[in-house]
């Protein structure tokens, strides 16, 4: 027969399930059928049996959720495509937060002389450009259909505030749903609001929903080849700056905004006493916070302790030296550490914040790198009348020093 009802939503959410159901009819009873859930060239078998039958009719559910989380972001070992070389122009596409379905399903019945299963020559296929994944999470009252991001006016996948504080040093990458976008439009103004600079630079225009990356720190601005206009990034007088991505025509004459506007104003760096963290957010976007109340920078150490008894040579004198070892070191590890808090919160940033410290991806900012680092579980207060919050937390780098000897 076909498939009966494809995914409820589409694009889907890997926090929802993506479920096929497909029926069947078939003289022998129908024992299972051989699902092979196929993304970006991986091919995954699963064997399901019926939910339903009643002979000849047979219905299967196949949902493809498990996969398409186990084939896509976040990898511990792998970075992020969210994420790039920093102080350098980055425009790129997504395909580890995407998935493109395909299916082939085949259907096994009994034999009727063996009882054996036997492939019964029925298939079933859904082409590929029919069904889409994402890995935005969505949460429990959270429209599930993705039309927010989806839609004409269509958000960025990011919850940081707009307008959001951005140093003339800061790096950001900023990821939206690429649909039928071609053209990122740069505008930067003065102190009084006084248009500076306007420039379009242009994007392969995409007919999927798959996400893309573009750079938006200053840094990473500076260097950007503009169809249309230009802006100098490095203007002194740049007191804030906007980003919007659509549909250019005529080489940039004509652009028709998609996307929302995201404001940046800038705001004075602090080096000494700030940490950067980069992390991957809940909507599967780039995102970035400074911590710029205090910076405490230590390095930990642990090791074990043996002991053996002294030597004791009677042919020397003395018999006993003085850089025996009695007692020693061993599986020594050492690692750098940041103690670091935030400046006063508001509550529509904690939960934003709480996306950082529950990310599986997270990166400081060291030395024009982004370096691999574990943000420490603590809790983020979201809601009190009498007193402004701040969050403390301490950040290690997700490598060991190497130590000699260990």
């Amino acid at each position: 027969m076909a498939l009966l009802a494809p995914p409820t939503f589409n694009p889907s959410s890997t926090s929802t399930p993506i479920e096929f159901i497909f029926t069947q009819t078939n003289a022998n009873p129908l024992l299972f059928c051989r699902a092979s859930v196929i993304i970006a060239g991986t091919q995954v078998d699963v064997e399901v049996p019926p939910f339903s039958s009643a002979a000849p009719n047979y219905l299967f559910r196949i949902d493809a959720k498990r996969i398409v989380k186990e084939l896509l972001a976040s990898n511990p070992q792998a970075l992020t495509t969210v994420f790039s070389d920093l102080n350098t122009p980055y425009s790129a596409s997504n395909p580890d937060l995407y998935a493109d379905i395909g299916l082939i399903v085949q259907y096994f019945e009994q034999d009727p002389i063996t009882g054996k299963p036997v492939n019964s020559g029925l298939t079933d296929v859904v082409p590929f450009g029919t069904n889409e994944a994402l890995v935005i999470q969505r949460q429990i009252t959270d429209d599930l259909a993705l039309t927010e991001f989806t839609q004409v006016g269509k958000r960025f996948l990011t919850n940081h505030p707009n307008p959001y504080s951005i140093s003339t040093t800061d790096n950001l990458f900023l990821t939206y749903l690429g649909f039928f976008i071609n053209g990122i439009r740069v505008t930067t103004l003065d102190s009084s609001g006084a248009l500076i600079d306007s420039g379009i630079t242009t994007i392969p225009i995409s007919f999927t929903q798959e996400p893309k990356t573009f750079g938006v720190g200053l840094p990473q601005l500076d260097g950007v080849t503009y169809s249309f206009g230009s802006v100098n990034a490095l203007d002194p007088n740049i007191s804030s700056y906007t980003i919007e991505a659509g549909i250019q025509f005529v080489g940039g004459l004509v652009f028709i905004p998609l996307t929302e506007v995201r404001t940046y104003t800038i705001s004075r760096p602090c080096d000494r006493r700030s940490l950067r963290i980069h992390f991957l957010n809940r909507l599967g976007g780039g995102d970035a916070f400074t911590f710029t109340a205090a910076k405490i920078r230590s390095e930990t150490t642990n090791s074990k302790f043996g002991k053996i008894p002294l030597a004791w040579d009677y042919t020397s004198t003395p018999p006993r030296q003085t850089y025996s070892k009695g007692r020693f070191k061993y599986d020594i590890t050492a690692n750098e550490v940041y103690e670091v808090e935030s400046k006063f919160y508001s509550e529509s940033e904690a939960l934003w914040i709480a996306e950082l410290i529950s990310s599986s991806e997270t990166y400081i900012e060291q030395n024009g790198q982004l370096v691999a680092c574990i943000v420490e579980n603590v809790p983020i207060e979201q809601e009190d009348i009498d007193r402004l919050l701040t969050v403390r937390l301490r950040v290690s780098l997700a490598v060991d020093r190497f130590l000699i000897g260990n």
